[in-house]
């Protein structure tokens, strides 16, 4: 199962030392769905709190998160392909558009 999280842009908040609405957003919940619109149902279900505060549920933007289970995966992807791509890399000159180079940044995004 993959992981979202869910918020909207609708409600304020107060900050901590000033007795002032702040437009900004809210977040609604994190939970685990075979897709976004499976989690946004799950979500509505263990949340009913979500409604009940007048939220619409189907505004709220919902966005995969990169778990540790994800990123080891992805790690052990980017070690495997890395040395030949390397090598390969170097014998074309070092090119700009290669996929050694974007190895490496998906390996510093997920370290």
């Amino acid at each position: 199962m993959k992981e979202y999280i869910f918020y909207t842009q609708e409600g304020t908040t107060y900050p901590p030392q000033i007795d002032k609405e702040i437009d900004n957003c809210q977040i609604l919940g994190v939970v685990c769905g075979e897709n976004a619109e499976n989690a946004r149902k799950r979500l509505e279900e263990q949340s009913p709190w979500i409604k009940d505060c007048g939220f619409d549920i189907n505004e709220a933007v919902s966005k995969q998160i990169l778990t540790d289970n994800i990123k080891k995966d992805i790690n052990k992807l980017i070690d495997y392909l890395i040395e030949d791509e390397y090598r390969n890399y170097k014998e074309l000159g070092e090119p700009k558009e290669h996929i050694y180079n974007t190895l490496l940044r998906l390996k510093a995004l997920v370290d």
